[in-house]
């Protein structure tokens, strides 16, 4: 483990969460996940799956705009975070 106590560093964290996707839906949710620059990674009949990295803010806010559709499955890291520039 390092400590980024007194360096910048960059810091995100992932999701992938299973959302329903009603029909008349599909266009609303994609809208939500280009807004939030996040990926669709696989489209079934009934749901889709979303990859979204970014802050935990960033991911509590498109999670909360999708909240309404139904959320099947959610995973998510902990913060992950890399040093910027070189030592």
């Amino acid at each position: 483990m390092i400590d980024f106590t007194d360096e910048a560093f960059v810091e995100r964290d992932l999701m992938l969460l299973k959302v329903n996707c009603p029909v008349g839906k599909r266009g609303e949710i994609i809208e939500i996940v280009d807004i939030f620059r996040g990926k669709i990674i696989d489209v079934g009949l009934k749901d889709l799956v979303i990859e979204l990295a970014g802050t935990e803010d960033k991911l509590e806010a498109m999670l909360n705009l999708l909240r309404p559709y139904g959320i099947k499955e959610l995973v998510q890291t902990g913060s992950v975070a890399i040093a910027r520039g070189t030592k």
